[in-house]
């Protein structure tokens, strides 16, 4: 399954990201870093963003779950988890990649946006399925395993980029920040023991 999504996602990275190619006189690597870290450093903030509005809705969810919350309680949480998802996506396709870069690292900067994008807009959808009652767990559950995927393949590309720039070595990335959210996106609704529930 996970093998089938992953490579619909490289299909689609592979196509979008062939549109990227620039002429633009080629930056010193000193820029090149900067470009990277700045690019690294936009991504980790959307990051933050999603985890803090991902946790209120799991809070929430939980709540509910035990009659703790009421409805206008989770769709409130549910309302503000699509809005940040919808937010986040359109952050992530607005972000320029600057001319001039190597052609390997613009492109795994384009397919990092590209994976990104994919995984805000899962996540959107999977929040709507939360108070569908035409959506099974099942189904819940693979739209977050999607939103994982492509989560994981963004990070592993904007890893491989700031390697690329000298900026970290092989297989060292750094904890706390974007390049640790592949643990997070596990957490997801429909992965832990409070997906499972939220919908028939």
């Amino acid at each position: 399954m996970r093998q089938a999504l992953l490579t619909g996602l490289l299909m689609a990275v592979m196509i979008l990201s062939a549109c990227g190619n620039n002429s633009t006189e080629p930056a010193s690597p000193e820029a090149v870093q900067e470009t990277v870290q700045n690019f690294y450093n936009e991504m980790s903030k959307f990051d933050e963003m999603g985890k803090s509005s991902l946790e209120n809705f799991n809070t929430t969810f939980t709540s509910y779950s035990t009659g703790q919350a009421t409805d206008k309680e989770f769709q409130k949480a549910v309302d503000s988890f699509q809005d940040t998802a919808s937010e986040l996506a359109d952050h992530v396709n607005d972000i320029k990649i600057a001319g001039g870069l190597p052609d390997t690292i613009e492109k795994l900067l384009r397919d990092s946006v590209i994976a990104f994008k994919s995984a805000y807009q899962i996540k959107e959808k999977a929040s709507k399925s939360a108070v569908s009652p035409d959506v099974t767990a099942e189904e819940f559950n693979e739209m977050n395993q999607q939103a994982d995927v492509a989560m994981l393949y963004g990070i592993s590309k904007l890893n491989e980029a700031r390697e690329a720039a000298g900026l970290i070595e092989t297989e060292q990335p750094v904890p706390g920040t974007v390049s640790d959210a592949g643990t997070d996106a596990k957490q997801e609704p429909g992965t832990g023991s409070a997906g499972t529930s939220s919908v028939k």
